[in-house]
């Protein structure tokens, strides 16, 4: 943890979050709630916050990756002295619709920044790999999550990759039974515990193809399941939901979409020349 980039630390804290003991996880919340106060607490302070004893926010701070108390409070220090922590304004029915818009794309803006936080590099690359040299790649995913779904197949089919996103539970999992080895199911769920996105991930484990996991904790059934895991590291639903687990899983799945189009230059120009002549009409015919 010690060369983690600047501003991922809550990031981290909220991917590992569901793992932790009741009492840990109540460390993890005041840490989350109060950053810049735990930078000047002591451990007993911090245990106090929690209604805990100081071994037990110690342990929790291990469980949550660090070396311990002492090295959060120098990470969030970190992060807080370089502005890392993007900002979430408050807002409610007395705004104005404005101040409400402007609230809501400052939320978003920072669900994107931090969406890298919990992601690991290597599982970032390999993923980029199977995606760019799939035969097929099945996007799965219901609920919130589903628009993620089909709009990151429709991103890589623009691409020139044999991509679908069906939206229908019992054709995911017939699709998700019928990969090969040389498939991917991309599998996406916020919360990691959707049944019906599990399902698909399960059937297309044993059916050999290579599951990607896309969700918000790194210890969820998803992760489970999933072959590769790629955490985004926002939380799912809080007040004033902004949707911000899927809004950074669908920033994630258009860069691995640009990573892999750029890796396949001469299919993807070929296929976007077809993309534009059709959102782009020639204008001249009557």
């Amino acid at each position: 943890m010690s060369d983690q980039p600047v501003g991922n630390t809550l990031a981290v804290i909220r991917a590992a979050l569901p793992a932790l003991l009741p009492s840990e996880q109540r460390v993890a919340e005041v840490v989350l709630a109060r950053p810049t106060e735990v930078i000047d607490w002591s451990v007993a302070d911090l245990a106090a916050a929690a209604n805990t004893s100081s071994a037990t926010a110690v342990r929790a701070c291990q469980h949550l990756g660090f070396r311990g108390f002492q090295q959060l409070r120098l990470l969030l220090a970190r992060d807080v002295g370089t502005g890392a922590e993007p900002a979430r304004p408050e807002f409610g029915p007395e705004d104005t619709p404005e101040a409400i818009a402007g609230a809501v794309f400052a939320s978003v803006s920072a669900a994107v920044a931090e969406g890298m936080g919990a992601i690991e590099p290597a599982a970032l690359r390999e993923a980029a790999d199977v995606l760019t040299s799939a035969r097929r790649i099945l996007f799965v995913a219901n609920g919130a999550s589903a628009f993620v779904a089909q709009a990151a197949a429709l991103r890589f089919v623009t691409s020139g990759f044999l991509a679908e996103a069906p939206p229908e539970a019992v054709s995911q999992q017939i699709i998700g039974r019928l990969l090969a080895p040389e498939d991917v199911c991309v599998a996406i769920s916020s919360s990691g515990s959707n049944e019906l996105t599990l399902r698909v991930a399960e059937a297309a484990n044993k059916a050999g193809a290579t599951v990607v996991g896309v969700t918000s904790f790194a210890r969820s059934p998803l992760a489970g399941v999933a072959g590769i895991t790629l955490v985004t590291g926002t939380l799912p639903l809080q007040g004033n939901d902004v949707m911000a687990g899927p809004v950074a899983q669908l920033t994630l799945l258009v860069s691995l979409q640009l990573i892999a189009g750029f890796r396949r230059p001469d299919v993807s120009a070929e296929v976007l020349d077809e993309v534009w002549s059709v959102i782009t009409p020639d204008t001249r015919r009557s």
